[in-house]
């Protein structure tokens, strides 16, 4: 936060810049989706002035202080680095830097911040949920809540959207055209559903990426552009994990208080493995030659004695983000498994602050939810694996003296940075997860 001499119709001596945040210890820069403010308006220590978005999150701009809002500096749709000056605020007479919140200039809301709406609408809801009551004509006291206080969610809103789509048409689309626009707003692709015009054809739509889309695509461009990316896979009888989970699972959630998935399972069996292949755990990094460097160019290799574990979700409403939990190696399965479903349903709701998504060191997903037997997943930039889960299915295996069962199966796809490790290692980890996973059985004792 910087300070300046104040313009005239200032309230205050000094003036201050608001810098766009950094969202993430990895992210470099954001894009400015959308004003909440113009110049003169009035604003509260602690308001929001603003929404950003980067490749992993969505946060709101403070106002550091009481005031009003000075000149705006980006405009929206605009990509600037982080530490960018955005946008001026001129505090009111006897309000300090800090404001009366205490809030850093520029540092961002939780990746979806609930505020309270004025008195008269008697519910809580997020920028995301409001935006999209607005572009559809909703009135949020229509919606029913099922987040935690009484809150709409987007869940919510979306399902309303849904349920009315056949009886109402959508705010932003005439009635002759709505069997030419999508029937439930794509929060991934377009803030709104676009009107198209008389002379567009029949046969297609256009739909304007968002912000976040767009910086997914930036980000996904880059990873394959820069990084060598390698892929594997073997095949794992399940049947262990399937059996453990059967005979445990009452008593792990009479224990714990929660459920516990196959998913949360194979995550805890993914962090024991790992402590053993540390090259999974790490990053490259270009620049001057250390004592950890790995083939030619001036690059090194850092690598994380934490395990940093990346969870990737699918949003409802689309996109994907990769919400971490920290230091997973220390984690109990209760542990692993209370903090999984904190940042999945976090990473949903899109309720995590801008830290959830920073300092993965290695990411699993769980594409088999999808229905998905085989994937090949791109690396997240600054790890050097990404690790899925696919579908469990049942089919004919050889077993024993080549004999033939139905074994429930599954596939472990592994896609690794050639410049970290070579197939060997990354091979090394996936016969060695093989067999934990396949050494299991209902009575192996988990902690």
């Amino acid at each position: 936060m910087t300070t300046k001499p104040a313009s005239a119709d200032g309230d205050h001596t000094l003036a201050i810049s608001v810098a766009m945040p950094s969202l993430g210890e990895q992210a470099t820069e954001g894009t400015l989706v959308k004003w909440l403010k113009s110049p003169g308006d009035a604003v509260a220590a602690g308001e929001p002035i603003a929404e950003v978005v980067t490749d992993k999150v969505s946060a709101e701009v403070t106002s550091p202080v009481t005031g009003r809002l000075g000149s705006l500096l980006v405009p929206p749709g605009v990509t600037v680095a982080t530490g960018t000056r955005i946008v001026t605020v001129v505090p009111s007479v006897g309000h300090s830097s800090t404001g009366s919140a205490g809030l850093p200039s520029g540092s961002p809301a939780s990746s979806e911040q609930v505020v309270e709406e004025p008195a008269d609408t008697l519910t809580r809801t997020s920028p995301l949920v409001r935006r999209l009551a607005q572009e559809n004509g909703i009135d949020l006291r229509h919606v029913p809540a099922t987040g935690p206080g009484g809150r709409v969610t987007k869940d919510d809103i979306l399902s309303f959207i849904s349920s009315r789509s056949q009886a109402t048409t959508l705010a932003d689309a005439p009635a002759a055209q709505a069997g030419r626009v999508p029937g439930i707003v794509d929060v991934a692709h377009s803030s709104h559903v676009p009107n198209p015009s008389q002379d567009a054809p029949d046969d297609h739509y256009v739909l304007p990426p968002s912000a976040l889309r767009q910086a997914i695509a930036a980000h996904l461009v880059r990873s394959v552009r820069t990084i060598p990316q390698a892929w594997t896979l073997v095949e794992v009888d399940v049947s262990g994990l399937l059996a453990w989970r059967q005979a445990q699972r009452e008593g792990f959630r009479s224990r714990h208080g929660v459920d516990v998935s196959v998913f949360a399972l194979f995550a805890h069996t993914v962090v024991g493995v790992l402590s053993r292949h540390p090259l999974l755990n790490a990053t490259w990094n270009d620049g001057p030659d250390g004592p950890d460097a790995r083939g030619a160019g001036g690059g090194r290799v850092t690598v994380h004695r934490r395990i940093n574990l990346g969870v990737a979700v699918a949003r409802p409403g689309g996109g994907l983000l990769v919400p971490c939990v920290p230091d997973a190696g220390r984690l109990s399965v209760s542990g692993l498994v209370g903090e999984m479903r904190r940042i999945v349903d976090g990473a949903r709701e899109n309720t995590l602050g801008s830290s959830a998504y920073a300092g993965t060191t290695m990411t699993i997903n769980n594409t088999g939810a999808l229905g998905s037997v085989t994937s090949q997943p791109i690396l997240p930039e600054g790890t050097s694996a990404i690790l899925t889960l696919e579908a469990i299915t049942r089919r004919p295996v050889v077993v024993g003296n080549d004999a033939i069962a139905i074994r429930p199966m599954a596939n472990l796809c592994l896609t690794f940075d050639h410049r970290v490790l070579d197939g060997q290692e990354a091979c090394a980890f996936l016969q060695e997860l093989k067999s934990e996973l396949e050494r299991l059985s209902s009575t192996t004792a988990i902690h």
